[in-house]
C-alpha cells in the first residue's frame, strides 16, 4: 500500500492551495479528484471549440493577493490584470460603473446625483475601516468556542483589543454592518436609486438574501478586504488572472509537483478509512487503498461527512452539525460563444469598468422581489443577472474578433414549487435570460454561435458540491467565522474536526467565499501548526 505525509480530496483551489503550503514545508502529499482535470468550480470548459470561459461560476475566482504572494504566483509564471469592477445596466441611458481612479468615480456617482459623489469618499472611508479591522479574522482559522492555549487567546485578545480601540462614536456605526440590511446601509450614503441598486447588485451575487434582508450590510465589505490606500481612491479593482482559471490553476499544480506532491485524477474517494476516530487513509472508487496519517477534504461540508464516511463510526453529532449545515442552490449559469463583441445599449463601447463584468441586477425593489420569489420557489421570469466577457480580459480566450460570455441568473430555485425541472421550464429560463440580455445589448441573439445552460442540480451533479451551492453553504452570520461549518471546540479553528487528522479545507470553512482559496492557506497553517505542537511536545 502506497504511502504519503497527507492526502487531499479535491483539486479545488482550496484543495490546491492547501497542497502548494504542505509541500513546499516538505510534506509528500498526494491530491485526488474525480474529474478528468483540476480546478473544482473555476475549471475552464470550452463552450464551443476554441471558445473557453469559467464552466459553472461567474468568472471562476478572484484572486486574493494575499494568496498570491504568499505561494509566489508570479514567480511560478502567473500573470494577473487588474480590472475596474463593472457596469450596472438599467435601461436607455440609465447605467453606473465602477471606477478605481477616485475622479472618475465620484464624477460617475455625481453624475447620477451631486451629493453622491461626495458621498463616495465618506463611504469607502468607513468600508476601509471596518475591513481594516474584519481581514485579520479571515486570514487566519477563527479561534473556536472553548478552544484553550495561547495561541487561541491571543487572536481572541487581538480582536478585542481592535474592538476597544474605536471611538464610541464610531461604535455604533461598526456594529450595524452586521445588524442591519444592505438597503438601510446605503440609504445613510447615497441618494440616486441607481447608485444604491449598482452597489447592492455587486454584493447580492450568487446569495441567498437580498438587499433589505436582516444582517446583510457586510456584505459591502467584501471588495475593500483587500486593502487600499485612503479614501481618496475609487472602487476596488478586480484581480483576474491572464489565460482565464485554467492558468491559475495550472500554477497552483505546478507549485505542489515542483515541491514534490502528486496530482491523481479520475480517482474518486469513496471512503475515508478509521481506527479510534483517527483517519488511516482513503479508498478510492476501484478499491485501490492509499494510506497516509493526514487526510484534508476540499469536498463541501455536507458531502465530506456524510459522503465519505460511515455515520456509525463517526459521531452522532458531527453527522447531525452536516445535516443542519444550510447549501441551498440559488444560481443557474449560462455560457455563450459570440461571434463579435456585444455592444451594450448607452454605454461607451471602450468603457474600461465593462471588462470587470455587467449587471442587469433592477432596482433594489426588483431585486427584493426576485429574492421573494426565489424564497416561494417560483422560477424567475425577470430575472437578475451577473455577466462577465472573460475575453474582454484575456482575448486569447476566443478566437480573433470572437468573444465569449458567461452569464449568472441570480436567485433561481433549486427545485421549483410546480415540481421538478423539465426541458420546458429549462428552455422558458433561457429563453428569458436571453430576452433580457438582448434588451441590454441588441442584436446579441444573431452573435450566439453556441450556448449552454447549467440548472443547479445540473451544478451538482457536474462538480459535486451539494445543491449546487458555489459558496458551498449559505454565507450568513450564523454560518460564519466559527460557525462555518459548526462549532468543534477544539484547536484548528473549524479546520480540524473530531476525527483525529481528518481536516476541512473547502468554502464550506472559514472564510469562505469571502478571500479566494484562503481556506486551504488556513488549513495548511493549522495542520503544520499542529504538527509542531506534537513535536514539541
Amino acid at each position: 500500500m502506497v504511502r504519503h505525509d497527507a492526502i487531499v480530496i479535491g483539486a479545488g483551489l482550496n484543495g490546491l492551495t492547501a497542497a502548494a503550503h504542505l509541500a513546499r514545508a516538505g510534506l509528500k502529499v498526494l491530491v485526488l479528484d474525480r474529474n478528468g482535470r483540476a480546478g473544482g468550480t473555476a475549471a475552464m470548459r470550452a463552450v464551443e471549440p476554441g471558445f473557453f470561459l469559467p464552466a459553472w461560476s461567474l468568472r471562476g475566482a478572484l484572486i486574493d493577493p494575499a494568496t498570491y504572494a504568499g505561494l509566489g504566483l508570479a514567480e511560478a509564471g502567473l500573470r494577473v490584470r487588474a480590472v475596474d469592477a463593472g457596469v450596472s445596466w438599467f435601461g436607455p441611458g440609465e447605467w453606473t460603473a465602477s471606477f478605481s481612479a477616485g475622479t472618475a468615480q465620484r464624477a460617475e456617482f455625481a453624475r447620477h446625483a451631486h451629493e453622491d459623489g461626495d458621498a463616495w469618499r465618506r463611504y469607502r472611508r468607513d468600508m476601509l475601516r471596518l475591513a481594516d479591522v474584519v481581514t485579520p479574522a479571515l486570514t487566519t482559522a477563527f479561534p473556536q468556542p472553548g478552544e484553550a492555549g495561547l495561541s487561541a487567546f491571543g487572536r481572541r485578545l487581538g480582536f478585542a483589543s481592535e474592538l476597544a480601540a474605536w471611538p464610541r462614536t464610531d461604535m455604533a456605526a461598526k456594529l450595524d454592518i452586521w445588524t442591519e440590511s444592505i438597503s438601510t446601509i446605503l440609504d445613510r450614503y447615497f441618494t440616486s436609486p441607481l447608485v444604491k441598486a449598482h452597489l447592492a447588485g455587486a454584493a447580492l451575487a450568487g446569495a441567498t438574501v437580498g438587499p433589505s434582508s436582516p444582517m446583510t450590510a457586510w456584505r459591502l465589505l467584501v471588495p475593500f478586504l483587500q486593502g487600499g490606500a485612503d479614501a481618496t481612491e475609487g472602487s476596488p479593482r478586480l484581480l483576474l488572472p491572464v489565460g482565464g482559471t485554467d492558468a491559475l490553476v495550472t500554477c497552483l499544480a505546478g507549485i505542489v509537483e515542483a515541491a514534490g506532491g502528486e496530482l491523481r485524477m479520475e480517482a474518486e474517494v469513496t471512503d475515508v478509512k478509521l481506527r479510534d476516530r483517527q483517519v488511516r487513509g482513503v479508498v478510492l472508487a476501484d478499491g485501490e487503498e492509499i494510506a497516509a496519517p493526514v487526510i484534508i477534504s476540499d469536498l463541501d461540508f455536507k458531502r465530506t461527512i456524510l459522503g465519505l464516511f460511515q455515520w456509525k463510526d463517526i459521531p452522532g453529532d458531527l453527522v447531525e452539525a452536516a445535516g443542519r449545515f444550510r447549501m441551498k442552490g440559488t444560481t443557474a449559469k449560462l455560457n455563450l460563444a459570440l461571434d463579435r463583441q456585444p455592444r451594450i445599449e448607452g454605454v461607451p463601447r471602450d468603457c474600461p469598468a465593462l471588462a470587470g463584468g455587467l449587471r442587469l441586477m433592477g432596482s433594489l425593489a426588483e431585486q427584493d422581489k426576485a429574492h421573494a420569489c426565489w424564497h416561494m420557489n417560483v422560477v424567475p421570469q425577470n430575472p437578475e443577472l451577473s455577466v462577465f466577457l472573460p475575453s474582454l480580459v484575456d482575448p486569447a480566450l476566443a478566437p480573433p474578433g470572437k468573444h465569449v460570455m458567461s452569464v449568472l441568473v441570480n436567485w433561481v430555485p433549486e427545485a421549483p414549487h410546480d415540481g421538478p425541472w423539465t426541458d420546458e421550464k429549462k428552455n422558458r429560463l433561457t429563453e428569458a435570460v436571453l430576452e433580457k440580455l438582448e434588451t441590454a445589448m441588441p442584436g446579441l441573439r444573431e452573435t450566439v454561435r453556441a450556448q449552454e445552460m447549467w440548472l443547479p442540480h445540473e451544478i451538482e451533479n457536474e462538480t459535486g458540491i451539494t445543491s449546487g451551492d458555489l459558496d458551498q453553504g449559505e454565507m450568513t452570520l450564523d454560518q460564519m467565522f466559527f460557525n462555518r461549518p459548526t462549532p468543534f471546540g477544539a484547536p484548528g479553528g473549524g479546520y480540524a474536526t473530531p476525527l483525529k487528522n481528518f481536516y476541512l479545507c473547502s468554502q464550506s470553512t472559514h472564510p469562505g467565499s469571502l478571500l479566494p482559496a484562503r481556506a486551504g492557506a488556513n488549513t495548511a497553517a493549522a495542520i503544520l501548526a499542529s504538527m509542531k505542537r506534537r513535536q514539541g511536545a
